[in-house]
C-alpha cells in the first residue's frame, strides 16, 4: 500500500491510502484452471458452459467490488470528505459538516484472530462511527500521521505528526 498526504495552504490536508494489491491474482488463476477443467471432464455441454459462466460472473462480482483507493480531504471550519475508489472506477463519497464532528480517534478491534487498529469520527446524533481507511486498513504509523492533521485542521490543535508526508 501507498500512503501520500497533500497539505494544501494551512487550511485542508487530503491524506490517500492505494492499494498495491495486483489486479490479477492466483484466484483468477485457479478459475481459470477450474473451468479447463470443467471443460475437461464434462465435454461442452449445456453444464460446462453454464459453470464457466457462473465462475467468470463471480470473478467479475468480486473485482468489480475491489478497493483501490480510500481519501480522507480535511478542510478547516467546512468539515471532512471520506471518500472510497473501487477497481471498476465507481467511487463514493461521504461528507461529514464540521458541526457535527464531535471527535476524531484511533480506536483497536479485537477479534478471535487479529487486533485491528483504525482511525474513526464520532459524529453527533448517529450510532455509528465513520471509519477511516476500512477497506484498506493501514499501518499504526500512517493513522497516526493522518489523525493528527485531522485533529489539527478540524480542531485547531498543534500537529504532532513527525512522519514523512509519502511512503510505501
Amino acid at each position: 500500500m501507498t500512503f501520500q498526504c497533500y497539505s494544501h495552504a494551512d487550511n485542508t490536508r487530503e491524506y490517500i491510502m492505494t492499494s498495491d494489491a495486483p489486479r490479477i491474482n492466483s484466484y483468477d488463476f485457479m478459475a481459470v484452471i477450474l473451468c479447463a477443467g470443467f471443460v475437461y471432464f464434462l465435454g461442452p455441454s449445456y453444464t460446462c458452459y453454464t459453470a464457466i459462466t457462473l465462475i467468470a460472473i463471480s470473478r467479475i462480482a468480486i473485482k468489480f467490488f475491489m478497493v483501490t483507493e480510500e481519501t480522507i480531504l480535511v478542510i478547516r471550519d467546512v468539515g471532512i470528505q471520506v471518500k472510497t475508489v473501487y477497481l471498476g472506477g465507481r467511487s463514493v463519497s461521504r461528507f461529514i459538516d464540521r458541526s457535527k464532528i464531535q471527535d476524531i480517534i484511533i480506536n483497536e478491534a479485537i477479534t478471535m484472530m487479529h487486533i485491528r487498529v483504525y482511525m474513526a469520527i464520532i459524529v453527533e446524533g448517529q450510532d455509528k462511527m465513520v471509519v477511516v481507511f476500512q477497506n484498506l486498513l493501514p499501518r499504526l504509523n500512517v493513522l497516526l500521521q493522518a489523525y493528527h492533521g485531522a485533529r489539527s485542521i478540524i480542531f485547531h490543535e498543534k500537529d504532532h505528526s513527525d512522519f514523512p508526508l509519502e511512503f510505501s
